[in-house]
């Protein structure tokens, strides 16, 4: 079985196979492995040391497949196998995993052991594709959605492949979105439950594209992750909501901003002094803003967010866990992190009133911040009775639509003066 690290003689001898196979109408299959290992290697070791462990993977599995298969490096990381004695998707999803046992355990340079998780991609002929470059295409587009999914083995789907594209597009839609500065700001006010004042607002993003509509923060946040933006984004936000901040309030009040942040964003070594400058050009104290972090973000890779948190409470700003009660996060953890301020999920908040759980875990949620002394607030308050069991059970802060949906920069303007707050 030849070795060949060529791409171009992978697609010469893929036609020749995909000829034979015609003339008998018989199928063939190809998986498309992506060695994780390599990459890791190249950084520790140098390119030598990857091509070492990449020529022990072509070996091994010349060990374990067919006379007629063959074996082809097509890329720094990626091997393709040509199987021309698959018959099927049952055979094909077998035969990867076989791969997978084979190189997961069997690599090693110089005394260390080499731990690899391939990813294969399949794509099967007839089914797949009909030419060579239209096959190997589809198998790389599997691996990606192998690789996507965090599954070992995927085989190229039609759907999937049409999702995949529909996400590069809102991707590549996203990132004009951001290079003409067309994303937009809503603020939804925040209210003392004890005093009935606005104390804050909290800063939502908004991205109405000409060719979708309105998208969701839940879709073009994800996107913006998955192609990279979130650095972007963020940027963009922050200045949008200390210059508007600005704008809703002369300088001698103290309403406060919250700003989401991503768990993307909590391990960018540059965020403090991103937050620092910001707040140094549009002027605005760093006590009047709150940046929110969802309580899963916060549990993932804890040392190095703590310290990222650490950071940002050192230049003044105040810290909030969003979405608290549905990260199980560690009551040990929270004592320790510099927070003041936790959000109630809206999950809780919207059936506390029909479902005795639900009101059982708000109540301690306040009791368990408040013995902490961090301030409470309740998102997703939607009418008066639940507003008023929020004020019973000792609640510091809410909002949601039955206070006020959230708002555009001058229509917020225009809900504060008539909220009774001097804004004149």
């Amino acid at each position: 079985m030849p070795l060949i690290p060529n791409h171009l003689i992978c697609l010469d001898a893929l036609d020749e196979a995909l000829r034979e196979a015609a003339a008998q109408s018989r199928p063939l299959g190809i998986c498309l492995l992506w060695l994780d290992s390599v990459y890791r290697i190249d950084a520790l070791f140098g390119y030598r040391a990857g091509d070492t462990v990449c020529a022990q993977s072509l070996t091994h599995l010349k060990s374990i497949l067919k006379e007629a298969d063959q074996v082809f490096r097509v890329g720094r990381s990626e091997i393709a196998c040509l199987l021309p004695t698959l018959s099927n998707e049952t055979q094909a999803v077998l035969a990867a995993h076989k791969i997978i046992r084979t190189l997961g355990s069997q690599l090693t340079l110089d005394q260390y052991s080499v731990h690899s998780e391939p990813y294969v991609g399949v794509a099967l002929f007839p089914a797949h594709g009909q030419g060579a470059d239209t096959l190997l295409q589809r198998a790389s587009s599997a691996l990606r959605e192998a690789r996507i999914r965090k599954e070992p083995v995927f085989i190229y789907s039609n759907e999937a492949d049409t999702a995949t594209q529909l996400q590069l597009q809102l991707q590549t839609d996203l990132r004009h979105a951001l290079d003409e500065n067309v994303l937009t700001l809503n603020h939804q006010p925040q209210t003392d439950l004890r005093t009935g004042r606005v104390v804050g607002v909290e800063a939502l993003s908004r991205w109405h594209s000409p060719l979708r509509g309105a998208v969701s923060p839940a879709i073009f946040i994800p996107a913006a992750e998955a192609a990279g933006l979130m650095h972007r984004l963020t940027v963009r936000v922050l200045n949008m909501a200390l210059r508007e901040l600005q704008e809703l309030q002369p300088a001698a009040q103290d309403l406060s901003i919250s700003i989401n942040l991503s768990a993307h964003d909590l391990i960018q070594a540059e965020l403090p002094a991103l937050l620092t400058q910001a707040l140094s050009t549009w002027g605005v104290p760093p006590e009047q803003v709150v940046m929110e972090i969802t309580e899963t973000a916060i549990m993932d890779d804890q040392r190095a967010r703590a310290t990222t948190l650490e950071r940002l409470k050192e230049i003044g700003v105040q810290l909030a866990i969003d979405d608290f009660g549905t990260g199980y996060s560690s009551l040990a953890r929270l004592k320790y992190l510099p927070v003041d301020e936790l959000k109630i999920d809206v999950s809780f908040i919207r059936h506390m009133l029909h479902d005795i759980r639900d009101e059982n875990i708000v109540r301690s949620i306040i009791d368990l911040a408040h013995h902490l002394k961090l301030r409470v607030v309740a998102e997703g308050v939607e009418d008066d009775a639940t507003l008023q069991r929020l004020i019973d059970m000792g609640c510091d802060v809410a909002q949601g639509y039955f206070l006020s949906p959230p708002l555009p920069l001058e229509q917020c303007r225009s809900w504060l003066i008539k909220s009774g707050l001097d804004y004149r």
